[in-house]
């Protein structure tokens, strides 16, 4: 059970900073049942920051959300845990390249932990194989790379937007 949440606040934090209504050959929001969580809450997610950091045995995610947000972000949450039981029992569902490539690294035995925070959440995906450290960091790199590009197709060239928190 603390696997399944750990998957999907890690999904969660995936997907929070990007434009709800836009999809990608990485990202589809519209079409992934668990970005589906996501993309009919427009507002929160323009209300919130999520970055990837690289560490010596894997990455470093943290996701800051507004205040006024975070009831919306964990009804997001509890909505991915839905969805990530179904799948732990079997079922299939339709999920983007990035929710699959996250799978697939869980699968191989990335260790996950998460910590609800005040304003958000950090999660920190490890593993001690030296292969599965590297897709981990692309996973990551991959993923700011095309969170990026979204951010740039809705706003422009320049930084992505950080939230300041309260």
């Amino acid at each position: 059970m603390k696997k399944l949440s750990i998957l999907c606040a890690v999904l969660l934090l995936s997907t929070v900073a990007f434009a709800a209504q836009q999809s990608s050959e990485w990202f589809d929001m519209d079409n992934c049942a668990m970005c589906k969580h996501l993309s009919n809450r427009p507002e929160m997610l323009e209300n919130m920051h999520w970055e990837h950091h690289n560490i010596s045995n894997g990455i470093v995610s943290v996701t800051s959300v507004k205040p006024e947000y975070m009831d919306e972000f964990r009804r997001a949450s509890e909505g991915m845990e839905s969805v990530g039981k179904r799948l732990q029992k079997g079922e299939k569902l339709p999920l983007c390249p990035m929710c699959t490539a996250y799978g697939d690294l869980m699968a191989k035995g990335a260790k996950l932990e998460y910590v609800r925070t005040r304003h958000g959440q950090i999660s920190i995906m490890t593993s001690d194989k030296p292969k599965l450290v590297a897709e981990i960091k692309a996973w990551g790199k991959r993923t700011n790379e095309e969170m990026k590009k979204m951010h740039e197709a809705e706003h422009g060239k320049g930084e992505i937007k950080k939230v300041k928190i309260k």
